[in-house]
Parts: structure tokens; sequence; C-alpha cells
């Protein structure tokens, strides 16, 4: 059993030995000895070099894409600014397109009038729930003084009852205190418009005889000195009748909107 492991060895021994000579006999090894070392060397330095380009190659792959998003998280902020500037003298131009309109629509009110008026600007409002009034910055020396009344190409709005220089209150048509006199346009039917606790106006003192029906328009009579005959003041939104009162009880929405007043005209003088 040794004897055939230790003639076993001996032919492995052989066999490579045999293997060794043949190899450096060989003519390609006698004309380039390194030629053992180099192959190995160079696949190994070819491996690092393949290795060492496909990480240059991701860092500035990498590098490249960060410029562009730093580029184009800059452009997106610009276009977001000329955006906002773009959206704002937007609003600014309809908002000077609204008021055009609206000065247009006073102006052509003021040629077509047969009263004298002076266009003013609401600059202010009573706070206090007192009394429903507004403030206009034209006053005594542009000619303005108590009673004069006030309106806008929709309807009445009210008469001025505080002046001073250079500003004016006006109690508008909404407020308790008060009182325009006025006639139902279909039945020509005479009555009082003046405003409620609840900041709503009605038509008082029309008898349960006056022929007074909803959507009638009520307008000035122009029995009183703030008013020409004939302006616009509301429409008769609800009726009730009792046998047992003398009066109606006839409720009324202005034709004025009195929540979005911001330019208005002051009646200085009446045919």
């Amino acid at each position: 059993m040794l004897r055939s492991l230790a003639n076993y060895r001996r032919l492995i021994i052989l066999v490579l030995f045999s293997t060794l000579v043949i190899f450096l006999l060989s003519p390609d090894l006698q004309r380039r000895p390194l030629l053992i070392i180099e192959r190995p060397a160079g696949y190994l330095i070819l491996f690092f070099q393949r290795g060492l380009s496909s990480v240059v190659g991701g860092i500035s792959h990498t590098w490249s894409s960060y410029i562009a998003l730093s580029g184009v998280r800059e452009e997106n902020q610009r276009l977001k600014i000329q955006i906002e500037q773009l959206n704002t003298d937007n609003a600014h131009l309809h908002e000077m397109a609204i008021a055009n309109d609206r000065l247009t629509e006073l102006l052509e009110f003021k040629q077509r009038s047969p009263v004298r008026i002076t266009a003013a600007e609401v600059i202010g409002r009573d706070p206090s729930n007192w009394y429903r009034t507004i403030v206009i910055n034209k006053g005594e020396k542009d000619g303005l003084s108590r009673d004069m009344g006030v309106v806008t190409p929709a309807g009445v709005v009210g008469r001025i009852v505080k002046t001073s220089a250079t500003y004016s209150h006006v109690l508008l048509l909404v407020d308790p205190n008060s009182a325009v006199s006025a006639l139902i346009q279909r039945s020509r039917d005479e009555g009082i418009v003046a405003g409620t606790e609840k900041g709503l106006a009605q038509v008082k003192y029309l008898l349960t005889l006056a022929d007074v029906k909803v959507g009638d328009l009520v307008m000035t009579s122009g029995l009183a000195g703030s008013f020409p005959k004939g302006l616009p003041i509301g429409r008769v939104s609800r009726v009730e009748k009792k046998e047992a009162d003398l009066f109606q009880r006839v409720e009324m929405i202005p034709e004025a909107d009195f929540s979005r007043l911001e330019e208005v005209l002051v009646i200085t003088a009446t045919p």
C-alpha cells in the first residue's frame, strides 16, 4: 500500500517536471521571458482601469446632473418670480378696468342728469351700530352742505348729515333715521322710504287700499329738496296687509349696493 502511494507521487512529480521543462523550452517564452508575469499583470491592470473608468464616469455623471439640477432650480425660481409679477400686474390692470367702468358709468349718469352733480370717493364707514353712514372725500370747500342727496347710477344712497372742510358724512338709506319721499312707479301711490333696525329698507305710510305688488319699482317723488323726481330707490320684495291696520307693511330691496360703494355722486342743486 505504501509502495503504491510512493509510486503515485513519483508519477505526479514526473508529470509536473515534464510540463515545466516543456514550458521553459517554449520559443515564445524564450523570446519574451516575462510572458508568464506580463499576461496576469496585464489582466490585473485592465481590471483596475475599467473599475477606475466606471467610478470616474459615475462621479462625472453625478456632478453633471447636480449642475443641471441647480440650473433648473434657479430657472424655476426665476420663472416663479416672473409669474408672481405677472399675476400682480394682471390684478392691477383688472382693478383699473373695473374702476374705469365705474367712472365711465358715473360720467354718463352725470352728463344725462338734469341736476348739478359732484363726484366723490368713499373713504370710510361708521364702525358703530348706532348709525349706518359712510364718509366721502368732499366737503364744504367743494360746495357740499347738509341734506344734499347722494346717489349712484343704480339708485339712491342717502343724504349728507354732517360736513367739514374736506369730507362729509352720509346717512345711508337703510338707517332707521333716514327718510326719502317716494312713490310706487306703477300705481303712483306715495309713501316714505326709511331704514329698519336690521339694516333693510321699507316703504312706510302706504294705505291698506294702495295698489302695491312684489317687484314694483319705488322711485323718488321729488317732494323733498334732496332728490329730484324719478330716481330709482329700490324694488318691493314683500307686502303684508292686515284688515285691522291702516297701513301696509311693505319691504323693499334698494337698487344701490351699499356693501360695494366706492364712488358716489352728490346732488348739489335740484331744478
